[in-house]
Order: C-alpha cells, then sequence, then structure tokens
C-alpha cells in the first residue's frame, strides 16, 4: 500500500503558485515532475492530465483540485502539490482553489489512488487540518501534515 510519503517529496511541493489560470497551474505543479524516473515522458504525461479528469471540491472555503491521468506513461503513482494562497479560479466548477494535487497513476495502482483521493479529502474536510496546511512554510512540513492525517485515518 503506497503512502503519501512514498511518492511525494519537498522537490514537488510549490508553496506559493505563480500561476494565475487554471491550466497555466496544473502545469506549474506537474513541472516539478518532470526529472522524475517514474515520469519516462512528461509531454505525453501532461497530455494525459488535459484530457484526464480534476475532481474539485470546495471544503471549509478552500478549494481543491486534484487533476490526475490514469496512463501508461508514468511507472509508478507520482504525485505534486501546490497552495496558492489567493486561489485560482477553476471555471468550469465555479470554485476558487487553493489546494492543487497533480497525480499519475499507472492502470495497475488504481486502489492505491482511491485510497490516496480518500485521505486527501478526509485531511481538508478538518478546519483545524487545513488552517496547519494554510501556515506551513516548508514542503517538508507540508507532507509531514498530510502524512499525519493519513496516518490517523
Amino acid at each position: 500500500m503506497l503512502r503519501i510519503t512514498d511518492i511525494l517529496t519537498p522537490r514537488q511541493v510549490v508553496l506559493e503558485l505563480a500561476s494565475t489560470t487554471a491550466d497555466a497551474a496544473v502545469v506549474e505543479v506537474a513541472q516539478r515532475l518532470r526529472l522524475d524516473p517514474r515520469v519516462p515522458d512528461w509531454g505525453q504525461f501532461v497530455e494525459a492530465l488535459k484530457v484526464g479528469n480534476s475532481c474539485v471540491t470546495n471544503e471549509n472555503g478552500y478549494g481543491i483540485a486534484i487533476p490526475h491521468a490514469r496512463t501508461q506513461h508514468v511507472s509508478s503513482m507520482v504525485m505534486a502539490a501546490g497552495r496558492s494562497r489567493g486561489g485560482i479560479h477553476f471555471p468550469e466548477a465555479g470554485v476558487r482553489v487553493h489546494y492543487l494535487f497533480v497525480i499519475g497513476v499507472p492502470g495497475a495502482l488504481a486502489q492505491d489512488y482511491l485510497r490516496l483521493i480518500g485521505a486527501l479529502a478526509r485531511t481538508f474536510r478538518s478546519p483545524k487540518s487545513e488552517a496547519k496546511l494554510r501556515e506551513v512554510t516548508t514542503p517538508e512540513e507540508f507532507i509531514r501534515l498530510l502524512s499525519a492525517s493519513e496516518v490517523a485515518s
């Protein structure tokens, strides 16, 4: 069973997204996976994200987007994360997103993917957990808080 710490590294966390549009923000976060050996063809991975699904929800006033692709363009599950204090408007959902998680999933890891999505959803349902994530100043702390919620769930 894969855990957040197995697939998310500090290098793959952007605490202050520069992008102001949904498409640009997805690419900005996905860019963190460009040199990841688990993504042998980054360009094809990004194309798969564009035609894939994007879960967008609004938990406690802080929107979360999870663009993901089930694709052969990753050799193992990968994830990158971004945070935007001002929020990024996702027009198709009508939600302002403050947290963005880009995920690539090989077909064989569908169950791990669903478990990961459930852990993220539980994390953001807690106003206390979200408030802590909003204030972290390092990628390591961001990952630690996500992982603590995952273990507790």
